[in-house]
């Protein structure tokens, strides 16, 4: 597999039907989504996710997103997804995101490989000029992890987010391909 799509310890594939139980499960889990995704505050069945007319399948049909479940290279365990949305290749821009959903692989640095591999796919074969992605304020691990791999603390939006009865910042970052080449090259 190319380097592209595979580091040591986990590579990127297609999203496939049989991942989509796990992944509505996962999506489920309020305390997960109220780091990655504090919008999606309801409970997510595998046939919405099937469900050709409804958002996760027009989302992976899009020429405006780049989805990929991530996987260990060993034993092709699913860690979760990651994606590149709002692509614009006119502007070369995008909005990265990633869901390491597995609870297993939280804290040993898998992130930190998917997140090196889909700025590298962004940079290199996409070529993109900037990846930007946005994070909820209290999510100091990520932040870090974020700020480690380069990106720039952009825009503080104070209290833009409404979850569990309580408001909370979220902050936009961003890397450009300069950056990214000086750092990763």
């Amino acid at each position: 597999m190319s380097r592209i799509f595979a580091s040591e310890r986990i590579r990127l594939t297609p999203i496939t039907n049989a991942d989509i139980p796990q992944f509505a499960e996962w999506l489920s889990d309020f305390g997960l989504q109220r780091l990655v995704n504090p919008g999606l505050s309801f409970p997510t069945s595998a046939a919405d996710l099937l469900d050709p007319a409804g958002w996760f399948q027009a989302d992976l049909k899009s020429e405006k997103s780049r989805m990929f479940a991530a996987r260990t290279t060993d034993a092709a365990v699913f860690v979760g997804i990651c994606a590149l949305v709002n692509v614009n290749m006119f502007a070369h821009f995008a909005e990265i995101g990633i869901n390491l959903a597995n609870p297993d692989f939280r804290g040993r640095g898998y992130g930190r490989e998917i997140m090196l591999l889909m700025l590298r796919y962004g940079f290199e074969q996409l070529n993109l000029n900037r990846i930007n992605l946005r994070v909820m304020g209290f999510n100091t691990r990520a932040i870090r992890l974020y700020e480690r791999l380069g990106f720039q603390h952009e825009v503080r939006e104070r209290e833009a987010l409404f979850h569990d009865g309580q408001y909370f910042d979220q902050l936009r970052m961003g890397i450009l391909r300069s950056e990214w080449q000086a750092l990763h090259g």
